[in-house]
């Protein structure tokens, strides 16, 4: 892996260069690395409801989507191996750079020729959502995975999360971010935007979705596109 600067992890948290690419160390020994396995595989066991509901399954016509939300790429990686183009974006800087590894190992071969077929597939930018999705290009889905936990409650389960939250501290986003996300999300969509909530959770700046796909833990709350410039509700 070529060499580069690496963002400060910050609160006693480190980024290390490991055999498996770049991870993120925590004060407890939790070590957290970007999702690349999902590039290659394999299909999610089930119905696979955010294929569904990105209008992105496997062996149908490529979709654009852009994962507004990156995070650890799991659910963008999983698109991309779907056979589909996926624009992530992401704002920290620590997870840009774990995704930015992956990537690049994946493009290298070095995790096995589905992987870099899919990585070719994918489009990474450090940059705030709201920014992007007011300025680029419109694509057929904006799909959003924010993390906003429920007032008072914890995020979304798993030892992932858990980092995210310790990591960004954000208990409280606010109402209007999440309000400023969705709208941009939704003026930017040519097809859909896609939210991917806890399954009991409001929607998402207390805005109803027009429909949603319920799984056992999560649901996917769907939102109808807006014209460029149009007022939200």
């Amino acid at each position: 892996m070529a060499e580069r600067r690496l963002p400060d992890a910050g609160g006693g948290a480190s980024l290390e260069v490991t055999p498996d690419g770049l991870a993120l160390r925590t004060p407890t020994g939790l070590v957290v690395r970007a999702a690349a396995e999902r590039l290659a595989g394999p299909l999610l066991q089930g119905r696979d409801l955010l294929a569904k509901a990105t209008f992105a399954r496997a062996g149908g016509d490529p979709v654009r989507v852009v994962d507004a939300t990156a995070g650890l790429g799991a659910d963008g990686f999983h698109l991309a191996a779907l056979g589909h183009h996926v624009t992530l974006l992401e704002r920290e800087p620590i997870f840009h750079a774990l995704l930015a590894d992956a990537l690049e190992r994946a493009l290298a071969g070095a995790l096995g020729s589905l992987a870099e077929e899919a990585a070719r597939r994918v489009t990474l930018h450090l940059v705030d959502a709201r920014a992007y999705l007011a300025a680029a290009e419109r694509a057929q889905v904006v799909y959003l995975d924010p993390m906003f936990p429920e007032r008072g409650k914890a995020a979304l389960p798993g030892k992932a999360m858990a980092l995210f939250r310790e990591r960004l501290q954000r208990q409280d986003a606010g109402e209007v971010e999440e309000a400023e996300l969705l709208l941009a999300a939704r003026r930017h969509a040519a097809r859909r935007v896609v939210v991917k909530r806890p399954l009991r959770a409001p929607p998402l700046a207390g805005v109803a979705p027009s429909g949603a796909l319920k799984g056992n833990t999560v649901r996917f709350d769907l939102y109808a596109a807006l014209a460029p410039g149009a007022a939200g509700g």
